[in-house]
């Protein structure tokens, strides 16, 4: 049985006990579908992404695919939590990393998503630009857009609202 179904019916607590024991275990492509679990209790997911950025940049090429494909998906803050992990801990990657975000953020916009269902890329995009201590000139077209839309929406989803006018350079919102 794989990971996904094993984690499924569990308490949060039990999720996060059997992921600590079996995460090491399973393929990239188990750790993934886990994500997408309703519920994956706090523990389960830390463990998860945890083994995930083990994994080194073997996890970059199927992370994208599904950030790409669904990019508001449920797995995707445990997806994106992965990648700021392996920013920080393998610079080489950093660019890589930033290049995925910016193109899944573009995929949602495109796929006609809310402030709040693209909150989760935003907001790490703005991370990636905070850890690396420098503006991303490259996301910004992104973060104009997501600020277009906001515009739109009656209640737009203000964290991410900061965080893309951070990015566009129109608000401070960091240390960068």
């Amino acid at each position: 049985m794989r990971l996904p179904e094993r984690l499924t019916g569990l308490r949060a607590d039990d999720q996060g006990a059997f992921a600590r024991r079996n995460a090491e275990k399973v393929s990239i492509e188990e750790l993934l579908d886990a994500l997408d679990l309703e519920p994956l209790g706090e523990w389960a997911l830390l463990h998860i992404v945890h083994e995930l950025v083990q994994r080194g940049r073997a996890i970059l090429a199927p992370i994208e695919a599904r950030l790409v494909a669904r990019p508001t998906r449920k797995a995707a803050y445990g997806l994106c939590e992965a990648l700021i992990e392996l920013f920080q801990d393998t610079p080489e990657a950093q660019p890589e990393i930033i290049r995925m975000l910016i193109r899944a953020g573009e995929e949602a916009m495109r796929a006609g998503a809310s402030t709040s269902e693209a909150k989760t890329l935003i907001g790490h995009l703005a991370d990636c630009a905070r850890l690396a201590g420098r503006t991303l000139p490259e996301a910004r077209p992104l973060a104009l857009a997501f600020l277009d839309r906001a515009r739109s929406e009656p209640e737009p989803y203000r964290f991410a609202v900061s965080e893309a006018a951070f990015l566009a350079g129109d608000e401070p919102g960091g240390t960068v």
